[in-house]
């Protein structure tokens, strides 16, 4: 293997031959005989370093050559002109370029350039899916980087349980229904919301009915919970739900539809209680609207 200094020497010695050979040629190109004539040998030296007659190089003359393994050789030109020998590298010659890395004019600025590396073009690069009719090319619509859509609640939250419940006020006997209107937020998402059910001379001589009808987008859960004023809860859940507990322990019926039943508190001639109204299980990542109405009194 050569030695780094012995090719850092070869390509200075092969530097100073090519500079010298031109100020001699210089020198002798600008002397004169005692007549005034033109010394006939600085004529024929001259001629000899030029660039002219077709030769390829100048004699002598180093230049930069690329490696097998990236690095930077040297290769002088011919005595005759006509070509470069073999790149010297460290470690020895045998450029893949050996061959065909002459340069194709005179120029001695062509001549000292070094090689490039020719470039290729990215072949991974993508083209936008968007569809003409506004849908990516997974077929979701804009408006969410994760492709479930964003769900805008206009309703109370947070409402998640009992003790963070919407508070609608009293509902007495004979009032207008209430209405309750939100959104479900996928299958991990449940609102709730209460009214406090009073009772009265305009309820008459029976129990109150407690009444909700539901009106959603989609398929989802409705519970109603109760928790009376005085005395313990008396009911009958109505057909298509069944009992149920609230996350509190709060009695009430669960179904997926409308329910109407009639209600009691036990030991106690007032009737009054909360009722508290739940809405959960909608589909993953769907957004639900629902709207709930609520009444409290004589059937």
């Amino acid at each position: 293997m050569r030695s780094p200094y012995l090719v850092h020497g070869l390509l200075t010695g092969l530097l100073i031959v090519a500079c010298g050979k031109t100020e001699v040629s210089a020198t002798e190109g600008a002397s004169t005989d005692s007549d005034g004539g033109t010394d006939t040998d600085a004529a024929t030296d001259t001629t000899a370093s030029s660039n002219s007659g077709g030769n390829a190089c100048i004699p002598g003359m180093s230049v930069v050559c690329a490696c097998p393994d990236g690095s930077d050789g040297a290769q002088a030109c011919a005595a005759d002109g006509k070509s470069f020998g073999a790149c010297e590298c460290v470690g020895g010659s045998g450029s893949a370029s050996d061959a065909t890395s002459s340069p194709t004019t005179g120029s001695a600025t062509n001549v000292t350039t070094a090689p490039t590396t020719a470039t290729t073009t990215d072949a991974t690069t993508t083209t936008d899916a968007t569809t003409g009719d506004g849908t990516t090319g997974d077929g979701t619509t804009g408006g969410s980087t994760t492709g479930a859509p964003v769900c805008d609640d206009p309703g109370f939250e947070p409402n998640e349980d009992e003790d963070s419940a919407e508070d609608l006020g009293d509902q007495g006997c004979g009032d207008m229904d209430g209405s309750i209107v939100g959104v479900l937020d996928g299958d991990a998402d449940i609102d709730f919301s209460t009214f406090h059910g009073v009772d009265s001379m305009a309820c008459g001589f029976q129990n109150p009915f407690i009444g909700v009808t539901l009106t959603a987008s989609d398929a989802v859960r409705l519970c109603v919970y109760t928790d009376c004023d005085n005395g313990t809860p008396m009911f009958m859940c109505p057909m298509g739900s069944m009992s149920a507990m609230s996350p509190n322990g709060l009695p009430g019926c669960c179904g997926a539809g409308d329910m109407s039943f009639q209600f009691n508190c036990s030991n106690s001639q007032n009737e009054s209680a909360d009722v508290y109204v739940s809405v959960d299980q909608a589909p993953v990542d769907a957004c639900v609207d629902y709207t709930i109405a609520y009444s409290w009194g004589a059937q």
